[in-house]
């Protein structure tokens, strides 16, 4: 998923979203679900990164899928620190 541009591109010009945007989410969703250290997934919940949790609420899969989709991804969220990534992807 490279540079990860896809995140602030949710809509076309009709106001569908971009095929390239709900593959990312599913993308970022299965690598935060994946992550066993309870630090960044407990009892199946991950940190919200919609523009208003801003990964200060920890919400299951379904609830975060609709946030991303509904009020997009926080701003500079580059380096997904809160759910288990190191450094960003090449």
């Amino acid at each position: 998923m490279g540079d990860r541009h896809w995140k602030y591109h949710r809509l076309d010009d009709n106001g569908c979203f971009i095929d390239e945007f709900k593959i990312g989410v599913e993308y970022f969703l299965d690598f935060a679900f994946s992550q066993s250290n309870p630090e960044f997934c407990s009892r199946n919940r991950i940190r919200c990164s919609c523009k208003k949790c801003m990964n200060g609420e920890w919400h299951h899969r379904v609830t975060v899928q609709c946030h991303l989709t509904e009020k997009g991804f926080m701003n500079g969220y580059v380096v997904w620190l809160a759910h288990g990534e190191q450094s960003v992807r090449k």
